[in-house]
């Protein structure tokens, strides 16, 4: 990585690592010496009035000369700064780029014209809360503890005790800021965030003006999360469908709207008849279009206030000094398999996502990327990039060795999860490689799909016994990768949607 990194880097790494940037691993000792200070400042009863970040303030410079012992720091190149852009629910190839010609989606496309595509981006799971949990610490949900979306079975609050993005680069000294939908528990403050709003769960404006704000503002190193919540509106599709004027450029129909779910696990077809896929039951070609039209527009009206976010790098002249992500949580059905939304299963349209990311000067522009890879990646790309070390145990890797086009080992597979939805449990684990897909429910059965001669996975060959070695080798790398790390999918029951164990 070092032809890659910005000159600099290295120094870069030194000096944060000697201002004490590896103190997260060190974070109880650390408030406990804070509590003994705190005591100098009146009764008990007064240090509980302070929050977590005034209590934090107030002990540090009590603490300070103690816990850190003063270091001579070395001189050191600017450090890039970080923008990272995420959306709600938009699946690949939901981009102009990508050949959606019924889509326009300028900004975004911007990013991959001016970096690196990749074409085979994967979530940990299609789940919010659970794969924004992979995105900030590089774990997968088994591991952070986040299985489910926040307030649904499985939905913890990300653990503020594991490292994560906010954490990882506000103590090496960055202004680290996320406006938009956090969905993760707890407050954003607390991992890391220096400067947090919410702006109305991510509505589109308020995030585009918080951010634009910050950016003409800011004068030291900064990392801008810009986390928008759309296209996830799309579960308002028939209200919104009224006063959405239909599209011009020739919506197309899913290829695999049509599917038999009696042949596929059982929870599919469940999610279909009583769950909410109700709402598509007996809906025409017209209505299914109708759908994707509200999901284009969204898609369109998220673009645009990522383009203010752009100009206003761009304005401030600090693309070539800026490290852009885009990205999305997960996919939406769409129609496929005649789904909506998202639910209880693994298909592409679910669990690709789109990918892009530009350094410019570093990472050479409109190149396209063909291995898999997986969100979990992110954390350990960007600390790569800037000159980090990155967290210690995570599962992710950092995708510097596929920037420059040269041939490099790479993995075979990635790992996909699943939990719940609500109440309803109905774990589930997916292996894809390039060629084929498994997924094992913990109750209702297997799939198999070669993706070769069957891109919309319609047919599941996991009963036909010509394909057994296929599912028996990819079952074998699941039950390994299980084991290495310490996933407890075997020990996990399944519910009924109201929750009562099956």
């Amino acid at each position: 990585m070092q032809n890659t990194v910005r000159n600099g880097a290295v120094a870069a790494r030194e000096s944060v690592i000697a201002q004490g940037v590896s103190s997260r691993f060190r974070q109880r000792r650390f408030c406990r010496m804070a509590k003994k200070a705190m005591k100098r400042f009146g009764s008990q009863g007064s240090a509980r009035n302070l929050n977590r970040r005034e209590f934090l303030k107030a002990a540090g410079g009590l603490i300070a000369a103690e816990f850190f012992p003063p270091v001579i720091l070395p001189a050191r190149a600017p450090r890039p700064n970080v923008l990272f852009v995420m959306t709600d629910q938009q699946r690949y190839p939901y981009l102009g780029i990508c050949g959606q010609v019924s889509v326009r989606t300028p900004a975004m496309d911007s990013v991959a014209r001016e970096g690196v595509l990749f074409t085979r981006a994967f979530c940990s799971t299609p789940q919010c809360s659970a794969s924004r949990s992979s995105i900030m610490t590089s774990l997968y949900p088994h591991a952070t503890t986040v299985m489910g979306n926040i307030g649904a079975a499985g939905g913890n609050s990300l653990p503020e005790e594991l490292p994560s993005l906010g954490h990882v680069f506000s103590e090496a000294g960055y202004r680290t800021a996320y406006f938009g939908k956090w969905h993760l528990g707890g407050d954003a403050h607390d991992y890391g965030w220096k400067v947090y709003d919410e702006c109305g769960r991510g509505v589109g404006e308020p995030v585009a003006e918080r951010s634009v704000e910050f950016l003409n503002e800011v004068a030291e190193p900064f990392f801008l999360f810009a986390s928008f919540v759309n296209p996830h509106d799309i579960y308002g599709f028939e209200r919104l469908s009224k006063t959405i004027r239909r599209s011009s450029r020739g919506i197309k129909l899913p290829a695999n709207l049509r599917d038999d779910l009696a042949k596929k696990p059982r929870p599919q077809l469940q999610y279909l008849l009583e769950d909410q896929g109700k709402v598509v039951l007996g809906l025409t070609e017209e209505g299914w279009l109708e759908y994707l039209n509200v999901y284009e527009y969204l898609v369109e009206k998220v673009d645009s206030n990522i383009g203010r976010i752009l100009a206003a790098l761009r304005r401030r002249r600090l693309e070539r000094e800026t490290v852009v992500v885009f990205t999305s949580d997960h996919g939406d059905h769409g129609g496929g398999h005649g789904l909506p939304f998202k639910g209880p299963a693994m298909y592409e349209e679910l669990v690709m996502i789109p990918l892009a990311i530009s350094f410019p000067g570093t990472i050479a522009a409109g190149r396209r990327v063909e291995e898999l890879v997986v969100n979990v990646d992110l954390l350990p790309t960007l600390c790569d990039l800037v000159g980090l070390p990155a967290p210690e145990g995570i599962h992710g890797k950092s995708l510097a060795p596929l920037f420059d086009g040269k041939r490099t080992a790479w993995r075979d597979f990635v790992i996909g999860e699943y939990y719940s939805k609500q109440k309803w449990v109905n774990p589930i684990r997916m292996v894809r490689t390039k060629d084929w897909k498994y997924t094992r429910y913990r109750k209702w059965g297997e799939e198999l799909y070669d993706l070769r001669s069957d891109p919309g996975e319609l047919k599941n060959l996991a009963a036909n016994e010509a394909h057994t070695a296929a599912k028996e080798k990819l079952s074998a790398i699941l039950d390994e990768w299980i084991r290495a790390t310490n996933d407890p999918f075997e020990s996990l029951v399944p519910t009924d949607r109201a929750g009562n164990r099956i």
